[in-house]
This record gives C-alpha cells, structure tokens and sequence, in this order.
C-alpha cells in the first residue's frame, strides 16, 4: 500500500511535535479500550455544560479538549492533536463548520459533524465510534 503525499507531510508533522504523552493503561482498567489515551476535541458546544462533555469523554477513557468555537486561535493546534473532532452545527457558524472540516482533512483527523450539542447527541457519536471499529 503507497502511503499519499498527505499522510507522508502528516507524518512528518506530527514528528516536529513530538511524542505525545498518553496513558497506557491495560483493557481491565479502560471502560472502553477504543478511546484509552485517544484526544477528543469539541469545537463549540454550550460551554455552560462543559463539564458534562468533559465527564462523558473522560468516563469513556479519553482525554477531553475544548474550542468555544469562536475565532481560530488555537484551533489548528487542537486538531492537529486530537484523535477525533466532535463538532456541533447547531451552535457553530457555517464557516466555523468549514474550517473544523478543512483542518481535519489536513490532518486526516476523524471529524463527526453532530446535529445538536447536546449530551446525549455527543454519547451517541462516542457509541457508534466504538461499534464502527
């Protein structure tokens, strides 16, 4: 299998970062293997309820990353890091949604677009990702 020009410039971007640090803990001791140690990025959301997206991805093993959504400081970062990309449309601008996806397809990073912000739309998306691998 030929690896692409963009996984070969990914690779070399994410050498320039360095390792990154992530736990490595057996399968008795991970609620769900598929997200031990991943990065779950959340671009915008109702950050009133940060806290409970932040107990819901951390419940699964993960370790959870926030964007307010506004602006795009700092969000190149973010997905550069993250394993997978939860973003929300209905409280994202259309071009806030345009650029999560650009930015994931640059750094060939899984990126979920969700009908709503709700909690229980951001567990649905975590269920059907352990199904689906």
């Amino acid at each position: 299998m030929q690896v692409t020009n963009v996984q070969a410039r990914n690779n070399r971007r994410n050498r320039k970062l360095g390792p990154v640090q992530k736990r490595t803990l057996g399968a008795e001791a991970c609620p769900l293997f598929d997200f031990c140690g991943k990065r779950i990025l959340i671009v915008g959301g109702i950050t009133k309820i940060k806290a409970f997206y932040r107990r819901a991805i951390e419940k699964k093993g993960a370790v959870f990353e926030y964007h307010d959504g506004w602006g795009k400081h700092g969000l190149e970062v973010l997905v550069r890091r993250s394993d997978m990309v939860l973003c929300p449309v209905n409280c994202n601008s259309h071009n806030a949604c345009l650029n999560v996806k650009k930015l994931c397809k640059k750094y060939c990073k899984r990126v979920h677009m969700l009908p709503s912000s709700s909690l229980s739309s951001i567990s649905q998306a975590l269920s059907k990702n352990t199904k689906t691998n």
